[in-house]
């Protein structure tokens, strides 16, 4: 039984280091050379050539580290509410972080469609 406490109070940080590992996106730096000889030339350090490309490469590392993050805290509040064994507090807290991690997941996928709309749209104007 002891274990167990420990092992649930201990879970949080556990959660926090495995996404620390398995979820870090770390974007490398390409060092490329720029097209032209002239020393003027400034390379983009972006690889999108167009305001559309940069509004879907913002949302797609969006939705690459928040989807993840979503998945653990909707796994995080059922293992609370498993956990509460009957606590109607703590069951009321698991079900409240329980609609926050869904309320969160909801506003990052309408931000995702949103931003499709919106990229549509300006294509097709221009």
């Amino acid at each position: 039984m002891k274990k167990t406490k420990q092992a649930i109070k201990n879970f949080p940080t556990l959660v926090f280091a495995l996404a620390i590992n398995f979820f870090s996106f770390i974007r490398l730096a390409k060092a490329e050379q720029c097209d032209g000889t002239d020393s003027t030339i400034l390379c983009n350090p972006l690889e999108s050539e167009s305001f559309t490309s940069l509004m879907e490469s913002i949302s797609q590392l969006a939705v690459e580290i928040g989807i993840p993050i979503a998945a653990l805290f909707i796994i995080y509040s059922g293992l609370k509410l498993v956990t509460a064994r009957g606590n109607e507090e703590a069951i009321k807290k698991a079900k409240e972080g329980l609609l926050w991690a869904i309320i969160g997941s909801g506003i990052l996928i309408g931000a995702w469609t949103i931003m499709k709309i919106l990229q549509s749209a300006v294509e097709s104007l221009g």
